[in-house]
């Protein structure tokens, strides 16, 4: 189809001026416009017969998988050159398109000179006069890029969510009218229902002193969009109140109006509590994921945590990366006190995992 019907012009429907400009645009052809997409080397046509199995492919096809232009390529070649580990679940491509479906697939391939590239693959079936499936025309796109930048936004995210998980009872997530739209582990904290805590429902099992100071605090935050952060007495489950600080921060939509508030309840204790916990009777229950979560919470670099335990940096940073257990024992102590002295508390959750909370005043 020449580009220029494609561009919404057609020599043939063009009348005295408008023919001038038309037979201009008429030395344009497709060919152009996929020649500029093919010359960034991350975009390839191609089709393959489903009698023979052979790839007719386009320059732009070869230069993304680093083969030679027009080298014969069968399809079975282009799955040899899977990564193994997507090789099994996509050597069926071209038996789907045989039976008439279209595709849509995301795999790496390792080209011949040993570099690994992530590749979308996109093709739509031709079929013939009765109907049988006969060709298939497709799309091939470099996604590494995009693949990569993908995985550092998920990775990201676990390590987030793994950091929050260690230090916070509870997370949740509130509109800015108060309304609960996620309260994570609250049940089982707390012993009421989402239902139950919406609409400031929660309220009532916070101290009777400390309520109307929540709420008050909230209209603040909420009015002048700034983060939150009380310290309340929650109603646990075991008929006790314990000590909890509450912090949540606004999430802004792209003009800056907030979109919704996020957070988490973090249980809190006495400074320099000295209250025994029998989980921590040995020294190797202190996990090396909770050394760093507890200097995450205290805000402390390994050289922090290095001068107050007197253990050397290269030590930590050996136990963190977990390459350091013959050390661990002669300096896992002199750590686990340096965290509690900074402020850290070490516990219980509700389902007797190990905890870490934050001493109150020490936020």
């Amino acid at each position: 189809m020449p580009t220029t019907s494609l561009l919404g012009g057609d020599a043939t429907s063009q009348t005295n001026g408008d023919e001038w400009h038309s037979h201009r645009r008429s030395g344009i052809s497709s060919r152009h416009f996929l020649k500029l997409l093919e010359d960034q080397g991350r975009v390839g046509f191609w089709s393959v017969d489903f009698e023979t199995g052979h790839i007719n492919g386009s320059v732009g096809l070869y230069r993304l998988l680093g083969l030679p232009p027009f080298t014969t390529l069968e399809f079975a070649d282009l799955v040899k050159m899977m990564h193994p580990g997507d090789r099994v679940l996509n050597s069926d491509m071209l038996a789907v398109m045989r039976s008439g479906q279209a595709i849509e697939r995301e795999f790496r391939i390792i080209r011949h000179d040993k570099t690994l590239r992530w590749i979308q693959n996109k093709a739509e079936i031709l079929v013939d006069a009765e109907g049988n499936p006969t060709r298939a025309l497709g799309l091939m796109n470099d996604i590494t890029e995009l693949h990569e930048a993908r995985m550092i936004v998920e990775e990201g995210w676990q390590s987030y969510q793994s950091l929050i998980s260690a230090i916070a009872a509870v997370k949740w997530r509130m509109l800015p009218d108060g309304k609960i739209t996620s309260l994570l582990n609250w049940e089982k904290l707390s012993g009421q229902t989402l239902a139950e805590a919406d609409n400031w429902g929660w309220l009532e099992v916070v101290h009777p002193d400390e309520r109307e100071a929540a709420r008050s605090l909230w209209s603040v935050c909420t009015l002048a969009s700034r983060p939150y952060a009380i310290d309340l007495r929650i109603l646990c489950v075991d008929g006790i109140f314990r000590k909890y600080l509450a912090r949540g921060a606004p999430i802004r939509n792209s003009d800056g109006s907030v979109r919704e508030w996020i957070g988490v309840l973090i249980e809190t204790a006495a400074p320099n509590s000295t209250e025994a916990d029998p989980v921590f009777g040995t020294i190797e229950a202190v996990d090396i994921a909770y050394i760093r979560a507890a200097r995450a919470l205290l805000d402390w670099s390994i050289e922090d945590l290095s001068a107050k335990a007197a253990v050397s940096v290269s030590t930590i940073r050996r136990l963190e990366l977990g390459a350091g257990k013959r050390a661990r024992l002669l300096h896992m102590e002199a750590i686990r006190k340096a965290l509690e002295q900074g402020g850290i508390r070490f516990g219980h959750g509700l389902n007797a995992e190990i905890t870490i909370s934050l001493a109150k005043g020490m936020s």
